[in-house]
Formats: C-alpha cells, structure tokens, sequence
C-alpha cells in the first residue's frame, strides 16, 4: 500500500507532524493492540527556543507549549484514522479521548504506549530517561499513534537503546529517577526508570508556576540529541542555565569557593586569601547588598559569581567554577549574566597580578586594566574595567 504510507506522510507533514513511522505490531499480544497489525507512530517536534528555556525549570511557555502538541497530535490522529478508512480499512486513533479509560493509574500506564508502537516504526530508542529519542530531535518530540489493519510500508523496528554511555540525563536528573540502565525492547520500565519519584518531583518543580500540573523536560533539554536539534536551529545552547542564589544555597557555594580558589593559593601560597577564609556568617553578610549567581549542573552548584552596586559602579567579585567544569563556558556564561543584572553601569573588578589565565578570561570580555595596587610583598591587584 504504497499510495496510502504516502499519502498519510504528505497530508500529515503539510498538517504540523515532524516524524511519521509504520510498525509491525503482529508480534505483541492481539489484546495489547485491540487485534489491529499495524500501527501509525507520529511526533511533532518541540520549539526549539521553549526547550532551551527551561534550564532553571519548567516555564508557562513549556506548559503552553505541552498542551499546544497535544492538541495537535489528537488532530493528526484523527485524521491519519480518516484517511486510512478512505482506503477502506478500519483505524482506531490514540486520541487522549480513546486511549483515557484504558490508562492505568496503578502504573501510570496505558495498554499499548505510544513510545511502543514509535520504537517499532523506526522512529527512535527509549532513553535512559523513559522518553522516545529520535535521530534528528533528540527527545524534544510529543508522539501519538494510530493502529489499524492497513498493510502499511513498514521500518526494521529499534530494539536496543542507542544511549551508549552517555548518562547526561542520569546525572541532572532533579528527581534522582533514573537508574541508568540502557533499554531493550520487552525491558520492564521499573528496570531502568521510577516514575513515581519523577512524577512527585514534577509536581514540586511546577507548584510555584501551575499547582498540581506534573511537567519537567530538564532531562530532554541535557540530551546531547536535542542539543543538536537546537544548534541546528540557530539557537545558543543555554544549559547550564544561570539562576539567581538564594540562602539555602550559600552554604555550597562557600565551599565551592574555598576549592575553586585553592589553586590561586598555591600560585601566592598563601592560603589566608579572604575567599579562603571567609566564614558562612561573612557570605550570609555579604549577601544582603549583593547579587549572587549560580549554576548547576549533575545537580550541584559548579559556578557562582557575586556583584554589588555602589555609587552607580558595578563591583564584580569571587567568580568561580568547579575545577572539574572548568573550559567549558561556565564562567563567561556567569559574566555576562551579572552584567546583565546591572545594565548600564560601569563595570569593576580586580584580580591577583600572577593569575595571568584570569588576566587573559577578563580582557578576552572587554575588560581593560586601570591601575595596578601593591596589596603586601609579593601580591599586588591588578583592577580593570568595563563601559557599558
């Protein structure tokens, strides 16, 4: 039926579907596909700037965003079903409206899951995080399906995860949710996935914005394959994202300080530098007339950079970055967020004369010494500046 496979992909695409797949479903149980053979996977693509938004959590956009492709994919679904009885063969859509009596709440479930019928049309492998990931989105799609009795043109299905050792979103998981196990087809998701502990940490992550909705997406966003979907969409990756430190943060952050600052010690050595004698008292101090910065990544704080106001001058201080996440954006990601926050002013900040990477990170962002300030034998300040 080699007008109908093509004719459900043209008319589908012109719809809004990003990725269409036909699947043998003839090797599992008559009762799991209602005794229909084959099936229609579909899946839409997420937009890409909304993905990249929600490195500091899930955002309306997202939320909007979620209810906009579910919508569309029930659309997509009835009509694939409608064209399909065109050709004189009966099809059963997996609207929300069809498949809702069938889910099952016990395991949070349905009979025969979309993600099913997509892996065995082609389409993609099932992530370490449970979610579809497909070559050319990566796991930034919505999917839904259609089965029927239609001898349609078939793809080899996608038996074994294609995560390799990648453990991205193993690592950021927020929910601790996934074991990191790879997927096989017929795998038991409790072996490598608790979607219970995910869907309680959904349901805390958008309290705040959408009390009781259950809705994440960190673990699509880290996925190296929906990263390159975004860059391929002309995007700048933003994870890790910057986010504005609170209290129960500065504890981390202090010691995140002390080991990032180690190195500059052993450059004077001296190891009574103030960031390395600063008291969680003094930061606490500190923080009521400053801005502080933070980034996470694998679920810990692995950046900070600090600013305060004074007189219409920005003074920018302890700039830092775990020494394991170092060369990889981190800190000019956390300059240029700072800046940012007090647009307009001028900008200061000073660094040891023998840190000469400092030195070269600085200038290599605008920054141009102004003077130079003997502190004791040994060590003088090197300031710089920078206009707006």
């Amino acid at each position: 039926m080699s007008t109908l496979s093509e004719q459900l992909r043209t008319e589908l695409s012109e719809l809004g579907v990003s990725l269409v797949g036909y699947a043998d479903l003839r090797d599992l149980p008559a009762d799991q596909r209602n005794s229909f053979d084959y099936g229609v996977s579909l899946a839409v693509a997420l937009e890409p700037a909304i993905i990249n938004g929600i490195g500091n959590g899930p955002t309306k956009e997202y939320y909007e965003e979620f209810c906009r492709l579910n919508r569309l994919l029930d659309h997509l679904a009835l009509k694939a079903a409608e064209i399909i009885n065109g050709y004189g063969f009966p099809a059963w859509p997996q609207t929300r409206a069809n498949v809702g009596p069938y889910y099952n709440y016990k395991i949070h479930a349905t009979i025969l899951p979309h993600k099913t019928v997509a892996t065995r049309a082609g389409l993609g492998w099932i992530g370490k995080c449970a979610l579809l990931v497909t070559e050319k989105y990566g796991s930034a799609v919505r999917i839904t399906s259609v089965l029927t009795d239609a001898p349609l043109e078939v793809s080899k299905p996608v038996n074994k995860s294609n995560c390799g050792t990648c453990n991205n979103c193993v690592r950021n998981c927020p929910a601790e949710a996934l074991s990191g196990n790879l997927w096989s087809a017929g795998m038991k998701r409790e072996m490598f996935f608790n979607y219970l502990v995910c869907r309680n940490k959904t349901i805390e992550r958008t309290w705040k914005l959408m009390p009781g909705k259950t809705i994440c997406g960190l673990c699509i966003l880290v996925c190296p394959q929906t990263r390159k979907y975004l860059i391929s969409s002309g995007i700048v990756y933003d994870f890790p994202a910057v986010n504005i430190a609170d209290k129960r943060d500065y504890e981390e952050i202090l010691n995140l300080q002390k080991l990032a600052y180690h190195s500059e010690a052993i450059i004077y050595n001296d190891f009574t530098i103030p960031p390395l004698t600063q008291t969680l008292a003094d930061l606490r101090e500190e923080a009521k007339s400053s801005i502080i910065l933070k980034v996470i990544e694998d679920r810990k704080i692995v950046g900070s950079v600090r600013a305060v106001e004074k007189e219409g001058i920005c003074y920018i201080g302890r700039l830092i970055v775990h020494p394991e996440y170092r060369n990889k954006g981190i800190g000019k990601k956390l300059m240029e967020a700072i800046e940012k926050c007090f647009k307009g002013l001028r900008f200061e900040l000073f660094t040891g004369h023998l840190s000469e990477k400092n030195l070269r990170f600085y200038q290599s962002l605008g920054y141009r010494e102004f003077k130079t300030e003997e502190v004791k034998a040994g060590l003088s300040f090197i300031y710089l500046e920078k206009e707006n």
